[in-house]
């Protein structure tokens, strides 16, 4: 088995018990996610099976797009709606400074991930130190943000964004830090995801579908990239069969075919074909 599915993960579920139960359902051990996706999130989760869970350095880092509702008057202390409520206030801003404040954080900003992240913090995840009641300081990450959309407001404390941001963005951090350009406190109690790069929600399917399809839910893996396509001459094919030293000019990364069959990603090294993530079906 060898492709991609673009996954509808449910809110109460780990990424990584998503990835166990695609194990299960298609009896596949080599199984991956593209970049994680928060329990208390839902939507797109691109899932790569077989030799296309290589393709984690060439899809997890795509942007992506959210619908987050931030929830004012109160902070949890993993600023969504899991937490334990730790501060509250009776400060709610109006429509007009939320979303000024929103559109005041596009481009490229620093941003502080949240306690309850899994960034690594001398060899341990973060999460693993705040549940334990330590305090960590966690140094800002480069991010950015391209969009931001209102879409509506449910109620006055509450307030539903279109969000479409650079791999890495923490949601919950931009609620955190809206809420605090505001005056205020917020918490993220919806999120969803859908978009991640060429992946779209449209196109997601559940367990359900994935119990009853099977392999037909894999998306070839040379659909799933967005790069240029190059093609060996196929005299050459047993010479790329065998790693051996071929002639290739082009820029950046190829997608790399020989008789209409697709070998993987490459890169052209001096002039020289350098296959770096080998895809191809035996």
């Amino acid at each position: 088995m060898n492709g991609l599915i673009d996954l509808y993960k449910p809110p109460s579920m780990s990424s990584a018990f998503a990835v166990s139960r695609v194990k299960r359902i298609l009896g596949e051990k080599t199984v991956g996610h593209m970049g994680t996706l928060d329990p208390m999130a839902e939507g797109v989760l691109i899932i790569g099976v077989g030799k296309s869970a290589r393709l984690f350095d060439y899809l997890a880092g795509h942007k992506k797009t959210y619908v987050a509702k931030f929830k004012f008057g109160y902070r949890t202390d993993t600023l969504d709606a899991l937490g334990n409520v730790v501060a509250t206030t009776k400060d709610i801003p109006g429509v007009d400074a939320v979303y000024n404040a929103m559109r005041s954080l596009i481009g490229k900003i620093d941003q502080i991930p949240p306690q309850f992240s899994a960034k690594h913090i001398d060899g341990k995840r973060a999460y693993d130190l705040a549940r334990r009641g330590e305090t960590v300081s966690l140094k800002p990450s480069r991010v950015e943000i391209f969009d931001t959309e209102l879409i509506c407001q449910p109620a006055l404390d509450e307030f539903v964004f279109s969000i479409t941001c650079s791999a890495g963005t923490y949601i919950r951090s931009i609620c955190r830090d809206v809420a605090e350009m505001c005056g205020s406190l917020a918490t993220l109690t919806y999120l969803q995801r859908t978009r991640s790069g060429m992946f779209d929600v449209k196109d997601s399917i559940d367990f359900e579908t994935l119990e009853r399809i099977g392999p037909n839910a894999l998306i070839p893996p040379d659909k799933a990239v967005d790069l240029e396509r190059y093609d060996v001459d196929t005299a050459d094919r047993d010479d790329l069969d065998h790693g051996r030293k071929l002639r290739a000019v082009f820029d950046g990364d190829a997608r790399i075919y020989c008789g209409g069959v697709f070998y993987g990603i490459g890169q052209s090294a001096d002039g020289v074909l350098k296959l770096k993530t080998y895809l191809k079906d035996d």
